[in-house]
């Protein structure tokens, strides 16, 4: 038993060490682009202003009646190339757009034809 309690814990704590910085936040900034997000949670960033790695939008018309339930959809309409991050408090989640991860650079107007290829109208 004192080996398995001499290896076991140790083995726990090197876990939770790796898995935590893997799941670190990303460095929010203070300031978003402009996007909007419809019934059907179909994104639109305004393609008249750059490119930028995060936009803002507001949640609250989209009635959550949960923090979970917010997430279970931004969840799902998260990939590769986007990633979302649910404020329920302030009833915002934020867009993170991987711009590094396609081949070559997009610009806006591509990004925003392939955020509403993903809309489920």
């Amino acid at each position: 038993m004192a080996i398995f309690k001499n290896t076991f814990i140790p083995l726990i704590l090197v876990s939770f060490i790796v898995l935590t910085s893997f799941t670190k936040d990303t460095q929010w900034p203070a300031q978003y682009g402009e996007a909007t997000i419809d019934a059907n949670y179909c994104v639109k960033i305004d393609v008249t202003k750059p490119l930028e790695s995060f936009y803002k939008l507001e949640i609250s018309h989209l009635n959550f009646a949960t923090l979970t339930d917010a997430q279970k959809v931004f969840g799902a309409i998260s990939n590769n190339y986007l990633s979302y991050k649910v404020d329920f408090a302030n009833q915002v989640t934020y867009l993170q757009i991987h711009a590094n991860r396609t081949k070559e650079l997009k610009d806006v107007i591509w990004w925003n034809d392939y955020i509403q290829s993903l809309c489920k109208n």
